[in-house]
């Protein structure tokens, strides 16, 4: 019946490495990785399950950490790309949570079924892939997202999984095993339960970390849309007071002109018909939209792309009445509008290019079009994600407003020119 607990040591050592896969952030493209990881690891899988075999539990868990867990480490480190707490945690967590359901399972097949390996492999064999589903289906989006967000603070909380590693080792495997060591067990078990709990805990901390600094960029961004507001209030109200005074004037201009036509002096006619006309020009106030917060909106991010030297491409046609709120369609092309001058501010002058487009009929649809260098990731949801501290937010900001209104979004990097389409009802 060895052979059990030998398939099912070898399965728990499998599915480490399948969770690890499913967590951590591979510098190469998936195929290298998964090439590199096969080649490396199967021979480390196979010494250790041999040393297992010939050495027997007992022995072989102290050595555990020098034969198994540092040599993956610094093969891992070699395919990683991040190479900091972020990838010190992932692998302490994996390590940890695999190694207690092994710790546990052997404990519980020594005081239920102690002349067989049965329990012990049928409960990593259920487990095992039970725990490599959950984290492919509900940990791995958030929790590669939370790497990106949050690049910063994971040195921590990598510490704490690799203490508990050491200390459910130690407790499990020394001076001997820990069913010769009873009154040992209830110190294990509270670690048992620990662990999962501060891991838990530790994640839902990021999550909120993450949400918190979204709710505060969002406060600025409608702090800064009603400073739009009352800005371009305050140019419209010059503009219309500019113009009331033409307005009033207009009648003695008139008899001004006719004076010098009837006089035939046209020189200076055609002076003070130009100086009438360029008093014109000076009472203009570019609309852009019926909506006074898009259209505040739209008049500070396309006089900060004007001033940034970028080369500008407008057309405007929006609906006259559209399901999605007008605030939050405006912070949409706020961020949208602001993400653009931000990768353009990075080229030089003659490179900068931003094309803004809507069209209210078929569809209503907003395309943002800019030109930018490097290179964009996008997570799974085709979302770009900006690794930069303070970044990023704007385009789940995007994402979320266009599933909220009903409608979907899209973004593209191809050719070194980003776009970006919000398809709205």
């Amino acid at each position: 019946m060895e052979i059990l607990r030998d398939i099912s040591m070898l399965w728990a050592m499998v599915h480490t490495l399948i969770l690890f896969l499913f967590l951590f952030e591979s510098r190469y493209p998936k195929k290298k990785t998964l090439s590199l990881t096969l080649l490396t690891m199967i021979p480390l899988i196979a010494i250790n399950l041999a040393l297992f075999v010939i050495l027997g539990f007992e022995k072989y868990g102290p050595l555990m950490l020098v034969t198994l867990s540092i040599p993956s480490l610094i093969i891992f480190w070699i395919l990683a790309k991040n190479r900091d707490g972020r990838f010190f945690f992932t692998f302490c967590m994996v390590d940890t949570i695999i190694l207690e359901l092994v710790y546990i399972t052997n404990i519980l097949n020594h005081y239920l079924t102690p002349d067989t390996y049965l329990l012990m492999f049928t409960v990593r064999i259920v487990l095992c892939p039970v725990i490599a589903v959950f984290a492919w289906k509900k940990l791995r989006n958030v929790y590669i997202s939370l790497q990106k967000q949050i690049p910063q603070g994971w040195g921590k909380f990598a510490i704490i999984g690799f203490l508990f590693y050491v200390a459910i080792t130690l407790l499990m495997t020394y001076p001997n095993n820990i069913v010769n060591r009873p009154e040992h067990l209830p110190t294990l078990c509270i670690l048992f339960v620990l662990m999962p709990v501060i891991y838990y805990d530790t994640i839902s901390v990021l999550s909120r970390q993450r949400d918190n600094y979204e709710k505060e960029e969002q406060e600025k961004l409608l702090k800064l849309q009603v400073s739009n507001i009352l800005s371009r209030i305050e140019e419209l109200g010059e503009a219309n007071e500019a113009f009331r005074k033409e307005r009033h004037d207009f009648r003695h201009k008139l008899k001004a002109i006719a004076s010098l036509v009837e006089t035939k002096q046209y020189d200076e006619l055609m002076l003070l018909i130009s100086e009438y006309e360029d008093n014109i020009v000076k009472t203009h106030s570019e609309r852009y939209a019926k909506s006074a917060v898009i259209d505040a909106v739209l008049s500070v991010y396309i006089n900060k792309a004007k001033s940034a030297g970028i080369n500008l491409s407008l057309g405007f046609s929006f609906p006259d009445e559209f399901e999605a709120n007008e605030s939050e369609l405006a912070t949409a092309l706020a961020n949208a509008i602001e993400n653009a001058i931000n990768a353009c501010e990075r080229l030089p002058k003659e490179k900068r290019s931003i094309e803004i487009k809507v069209i209210s009929k078929p569809q209503f649809v907003v395309m943002v079009r800019n030109s930018f260098s490097g290179n964009v990731e996008f997570d799974s949801k085709g979302i770009p994600v900006n690794q930069a501290e303070g970044h990023g937010i704007g385009s789940r900001s995007i994402a979320s407003f266009c599933e909220k209104s009903g409608g979907f979004y899209e973004f593209k990097a191809e050719d070194n020119v980003f776009t970006l389409f919000m398809h709205l009802k």
